[in-house]
């Protein structure tokens, strides 16, 4: 039976679900009605800025709804000794720009001991990745795409987009050019190392270009999604594949109280942004303390 094509609501061009204020179709309705360049790039600007202060404030409404006090707002807590952080970056893309911020500025600031693990699927960044982080002994990269419903052969054509990998989506079919990559089910992963995650925060930032839903619905139907501390990433990209399916998403996170703050590649244009990011990876950081303080 074919998929009936739903369109985008009207709505979303003045706030979408993941990408908010700052979407790309508002930048490309603009385009067409401002051609100039200079005040095309006037109006995007005012734009992100206004996307960026509501994402200031929404840091500080998370922290106080996570973290319960106002005195802690503007509260910095390192993690003691004896509690590491488990970081994975699924999705590293050219550069691996976002794992790179967290294990070379953001993690060392607040903690002592972690360990981090980046997914790619597409070879060449894979390689540019493993290099990158070749001197780094607790950084971990794997090359393999993340499903649900593993093929008989366990691989998967991963349909290959323009540029950086972004675009490049086992759901992507209307693309030509793709690579066959291994198939692997993230809980499965999870499984074989056998992670302890008492005394753990554990982190999760996700950019899997429509591959999110299936790694959610995996962690919640196999019982470690309670393990995620803090969820991060823009999760928009089904939005321009399916519709229906990403409505589907939307619904499910909804249901199962899952919350993700972006971080992805157009938050490092704005230093503010990357801020925002860091307090409220420190907001999910001072939750768990608190969590495991209370079971001590």
């Amino acid at each position: 039976m074919k998929r009936i094509q739903y369109k985008k609501p009207l709505v979303w061009l003045l706030w979408h679900p993941h990408q908010g204020f700052w979407n790309w179709d508002l930048f490309r309705i603009i385009k067409k009605i401002f051609t100039l360049k200079l005040i095309y790039k006037l109006v995007c600007g005012m734009i992100i800025l206004i996307d960026t202060i509501i994402l200031f404030v929404r840091v500080l409404y998370r922290r106080v709804s996570k973290v319960g006090l106002l005195k802690t707002l503007f509260f910095t807590q390192t993690v003691p000794n004896g509690i590491s952080i488990l970081y994975f970056d699924l999705g590293t893309h050219k550069d691996a720009k976002e794992l790179s911020l967290m294990v070379n500025k953001i993690l060392p600031r607040i903690c002592e001991s972690y360990e981090a693990y980046g997914f790619e699927a597409i070879q060449e960044y894979f390689l540019q990745a493993q290099k990158k982080f070749v001197n780094k002994k607790n950084v971990t990269i794997i090359q393999a795409a993340l499903c649900y419903v593993i093929p008989n052969n366990g691989k998967v054509k991963l349909y290959k987009g323009t540029g950086d990998g972004l675009g490049s989506s086992i759901y992507r079919t209307d693309y030509i050019e793709y690579e066959e990559v291994e198939a692997i089910r993230f809980s499965d992963w999870l499984r074989e190392k056998n992670f302890i995650f008492k005394n753990r925060i554990c982190l999760l930032r996700m950019n899997i270009e429509g591959s999110e839903y299936d790694v959610i619905m995996d962690l919640v139907n196999n019982g470690f999604a309670k393990h995620i501390d803090g969820y991060y990433g823009m999760w928009d990209d089904l939005s321009k594949i399916d519709i229906q399916r990403y409505e589907e998403f939307r619904d499910f996170l909804a249901k199962n109280q899952i919350f993700p703050f972006t971080f992805n590649g157009r938050d490092f244009l704005f230093p503010l942004r990357l801020r925002c990011i860091e307090y409220d990876i420190r907001t999910s950081v001072q939750a768990t303390l608190r969590k495991i303080k209370k079971f001590e």
